[in-house]
């Protein structure tokens, strides 16, 4: 298994990133090799980076470089990006996907950038017109899969739909549920409220599940902001402009909290509380979990948040192996064919 890791456009130097690269080449299993790319002068200082930990520790998978000449920053416009600086390493990585030369690709780097990239040199999956940028959060019940986070600003009511069947698809493939449970996210429960977008989403939804004796997801209606954490749906499903503002919001927030909180608990002696701090806090940081999957290409490519710590940047490449040994893309693939036929046979 090849896990190509871009090292390069991040808000954090490709030296501390490389940490993870690191950390994954101790964790893993000797059949995984994490092809690093960055540019030339930095898989210079790279090389030494890894001299220095192959003395001090022993590597099972095995780290190789691909030296490229150019970087997308996270200022730079995306698409026009994309076209212009086809020798940087997002693009390089998505090429080396599309190949088959990687078995997946993971970046920390220009967010919009990455998911045009992918868009236009992946094959998309079955029925997909556009791919969505896809987050699992934590829920009282386990987790929700959320999409689109990010992936696109402005969306109709038929790419709501297909986001609500590659989602339900997707928990069906990593957490075996049979028959998912979706939500719109919206401002009220009622089947009125929201955009013309959602509106319309909602009602094809709710013809989708009435239409088919066995379902391949279970459409709940709308779910507001406040009980999205509170395990009701499998799946929520939004544009990417709310979807986005979800997540940081929920970022903002919980860090806020836990801040509050560990200075609160500065001066009290250590006990099961501060153990049952720790591991809350755990379960709600970013960086515990393996990013959010581009959802809707033929590729395993894993976006991991531009302020990723060593720590965060390692679960993505864990992530990847995951995903890549679940069969995701093919499972996916099937999933979303098999509903495609449905559809034509209504």
């Amino acid at each position: 298994m090849r896990i190509g890791v871009d090292l390069m456009g991040s808000e954090r130097s490709p030296q501390i990133l490389f940490d993870a690269v690191l950390q994954a080449a101790q964790q893993l299993d000797p059949s995984c090799t994490l092809v690093v790319i960055a540019t030339h002068s930095t898989v210079g200082d790279l090389k030494r980076l890894l001299a220095f930990s192959l003395l001090a520790f022993p590597h099972n998978a095995t780290i190789e470089f691909y030296p490229v000449n150019d970087t997308i920053a996270m200022a730079d416009e995306p698409l026009l990006a994309v076209r212009q600086k086809r020798e940087s390493s997002l693009v390089v990585g998505i090429r080396l996907l599309k190949k088959h030369r990687l078995d997946a690709f993971v970046s920390m780097g220009n967010t919009g950038a990455l998911i045009a990239s992918a868009a236009l040199n992946l094959p998309k999956l079955p029925g997909v017109q556009r791919p969505a940028l896809l987050a699992v959060l934590p829920t009282v019940t386990g987790s929700v899969a959320v999409l689109d986070v990010g992936g696109s600003v402005a969306c109709k009511s038929f790419h709501l739909v297909q986001f609500a069947q590659m989602g339900a698809a997707y928990q069906r493939c990593s957490e075996g549920i049979e028959a998912p449970t979706v939500g719109l996210l919206n401002i009220g429960l009622e089947p009125q409220k929201g955009t013309s977008a959602v509106r319309q989403a909602y009602q094809a939804l709710k013809d989708h599940c009435q239409n088919q004796e066995h379902a391949a997801l279970k459409f709940l209606g709308n779910v507001e902001g406040r009980d999205v954490f509170q395990g009701k749906v499998d799946v929520l499903v939004t544009d990417g402009f709310t979807g986005n503002v979800l997540l940081k919001t929920t970022e903002g927030v919980s860090s806020f909290i836990f801040e509050y909180i560990q200075e609160a608990l500065q001066n009290t002696s250590q006990g099961p509380l501060h153990q049952a701090f720790q591991e809350l806090k755990r379960y709600f940081s970013y960086s515990e979990y393996p990013g959010a999957i581009v959802c809707g290409v033929e590729g395993v490519v894993i976006k991991c948040h531009g302020n990723s710590s060593a720590q965060a940047a390692l679960n993505g490449i864990k992530g990847a192996v995951n995903l890549v040994n679940k069969q995701l893309i093919p499972k996916l693939k099937a999933q979303l064919a098999a509903s495609g036929q449905e559809r034509q046979g209504q």
